[in-house]
């Protein structure tokens, strides 16, 4: 891989894990939905004499929990930093401790999965999130094949904007957000919002054939790349206050940030396809 891509691989993988990490040190991610599930929690504090109604009211509990959930996002920033360091000759130590992340990336999306009562377009909504770490160690192992590399990312891009576009599409329901944040920033009413997500969700359902048309793929990236830059920095726009401005940032930042391989992962893809067609001139 070029020096561009790898550096905007790393980029990419590095905006997915300090966007986790800020999530996990200042707001919070639903690992409650898991630790409070009595069905799951019970048998095992039955083991330790715990009953699961004082467990789950126990506020120091709580307070530990929280501060775990604080310790993992700390955990998130070091890999983060170990991503834009890594290279051929990183300790395997690094390595290790990457993949260590890339395993809870997995977690984590599916705790979010749970919160969205188990619809697995939530859980491939962020293929780009969980395959764009993998493809960076790929990149830097023995097997790297760039042709692979290309069609691994392709994969991701079309999962990605496929299941994105489910729920605009209203294969499940529309998102309240997704109808506030066009709301916002267009100034259209709720019917014209619903009919935009509608088309916009209908688009990036196409992505996945379409991203595979010889004729028309760079045309396809583009579109990638513009739309999935707008739909991260949405969260930002849609919700920004000028009396309140660090606040919204605060707030919302992560949101944007985690998304950003929405919009450079189909940049990735773009410069890898021109690399491509340099060699083959």
């Amino acid at each position: 891989m070029k020096s561009k891509s790898i550096f905007l691989l790393k980029i990419s993988v590095f905006t997915i894990f300090i966007g986790r990490a800020y999530q996990h040190i200042f707001w919070d991610v639903p690992y409650r939905s898991i630790l409070w599930y009595e069905n799951i929690m019970s048998p095992l504090l039955g083991i330790f004499d715990i009953q699961w109604s004082a467990f789950v009211n126990d506020t120091a509990v709580d307070t530990k929990i929280q501060v775990v959930i604080k310790g993992i996002g700390v955990l998130y920033l070091i890999a983060a930093i170990l991503v834009l360091q890594l290279d051929e000759v990183s300790k395997k130590g690094s390595k290790r401790f990457i993949k260590c992340i890339i395993f809870w990336q997995f977690v984590v999306v599916f705790l979010f999965t749970k919160e969205s009562f188990f619809q697995i377009g939530q859980y491939f909504e962020h293929s780009l999130q969980l395959g764009l770490p993998l493809l960076l160690l790929y990149a830097y192992s023995s097997s790297y094949v760039k042709e692979k590399a290309i069609l691994i990312l392709k994969i991701l891009i079309a999962i990605t904007f496929l299941s994105h576009g489910l729920y605009a599409f209203g294969f499940y329901p529309v998102p309240g957000n997704f109808i506030d944040m066009t709301i916002s920033i267009f100034g259209v009413s709720e019917e014209v919002a619903r009919t935009f997500l509608w088309i916009a969700g209908a688009i990036d359902v196409l992505i996945l054939p379409l991203l595979f048309v010889d004729k028309i793929m760079k045309i396809v990236v583009m579109y990638a790349i513009f739309w999935g830059l707008l739909t991260a920095l949405a969260r930002i726009v849609a919700n920004f206050s000028m009396d309140f401005p660090l606040q919204t940032l605060h707030q919302y930042g992560f949101e944007t940030i985690v998304r950003l391989c929405h919009g450079l992962g189909p940049l990735l893809l773009f410069f890898m396809l021109n690399e491509e067609e340099k060699v083959l001139k």
